[in-house]
């Protein structure tokens, strides 16, 4: 049972040498001091780099290569459910708000896999395999589709795929009645601009792309049944950039984006201003290549996950100003790359 003055949280890994690490860690924040105590960990599997949860359970994947056994990995209390991954080094797993269907990205084969699940969330059968082709202007990172983040609308049913290999987004009619995956909409952004992920308002009509490789974030809004761009501006302004942004979250109140620089070892915040972002500050992190983070749902706190220097980072946040002071507490756990709160 969790004092009330805690919070629990599941922690993505790298497990391959030099990592100690045997899977999913968790920690527990108190809320009262910002301290971070490591907890048993939940799982042994082998680089469950990305994590979601639901009322059914926790879901994740090892991101490997086919030959090497991917597969989405499915655990609850009562049950537990392992199906093989069609594509190779999965990144990103979402389910939708029915948590009727599971999607996952597969970063190096570029395709999209979604399952459909039983009524205690267990992955039952692959029902749609998605790829669009496409390459764009970065001769290293984008020869092919790198499909990088999937994420299902709440208000309507479609799922969005965000490809940084081709620079842009693909949107999905989804029929539930059929299990059928119907190609809405790609939305290209500027060439060699990689976008990693998105996140969306509550309304579902403005969206916000982290940029890895340009490190840059766009705003698009919706118009009709369509998106489009509507603005671009850098991470962190005049500062050099490394190709390397990674991690974006929303505050519940939908003032303030949060964006984690990893060349630059630095939090960018930024306030939404009528919609668009205006650039407030940069946190260092604390730590070495910050690849993920996330606020807690009180909306005071935010820990980060420094995957070179194998820590995690505490941070209280103001939330009429939406800066960041460090709560000077650290957390040791080898390679995290994806927090969750549980």
């Amino acid at each position: 049972m969790k004092a009330s003055n805690h919070l629990h949280f599941y922690v993505g890994t790298y497990t391959d040498d030099p990592s100690q690490s045997q899977g999913i860690a968790q920690v527990s924040l108190n809320t009262s001091s910002g301290e971070l105590t490591r907890l048993d960990d939940a799982m042994v599997i082998r680089n469950p780099s990305y994590l979601t949860h639901t009322s059914s359970g926790l879901y994740t994947f090892s991101e490997v290569s086919r030959s090497d056994s991917a597969a989405l990995v499915f655990q609850s209390d009562a049950r537990s459910g392992v199906l093989a991954i069609e594509g190779d080094y999965p990144c990103h797993i979402d389910v939708d708000c029915q948590q009727r269907y599971a999607a996952v990205a597969n970063y190096g084969s570029g395709n999209v896999n979604v399952y459909v699940l039983d009524g205690d969330g267990k992955p039952l059968k692959l029902v749609a395999d998605l790829f669009v082709d496409g390459k764009d202007a970065n001769s290293e990172r984008q020869q092919s589709p790198h499909a990088h983040q999937v994420q299902f609308l709440n208000h309507t049913p479609q799922l969005a795929v965000v490809d940084l290999g081709s620079d842009s987004l693909h949107l999905y009619d989804i029929d539930t009645q059929s299990d059928q995956f119907q190609l809405h909409q790609t939305i290209s952004l500027p060439s060699g601009c990689g976008p990693r992920h998105l996140v969306m308002n509550g309304d579902e009509d403005m969206a916000y792309v982290v940029c890895e490789l340009a490190e840059t974030l766009i705003t698009l809004t919706k118009e009709g049944s369509h998106w489009r761009m509507v603005d671009q501006c850098d991470l962190l302004p005049g500062q050099p950039k490394g190709e390397a942004a990674a991690a974006i979250k929303l505050s519940c109140d939908e003032r303030f984006i949060y964006v984690s620089c990893r060349q630059q070892n630095t939090i960018s915040i930024f306030e939404l201003v009528d919609g668009l972002p205006s650039w407030l500050a940069a946190q260092d992190c604390q730590g070495q290549f910050p690849r993920d983070f996330t606020l807690s749902s009180d909306g005071n706190w935010l820990i980060v996950a420094n995957q070179h220097s194998n820590n995690l980072a505490s941070y209280l946040r103001c939330q009429s100003t939406g800066l960041l002071s460090p709560a000077n507490y650290q957390c040791q756990i080898d390679a995290p790359v994806c927090l969750i709160e549980h």
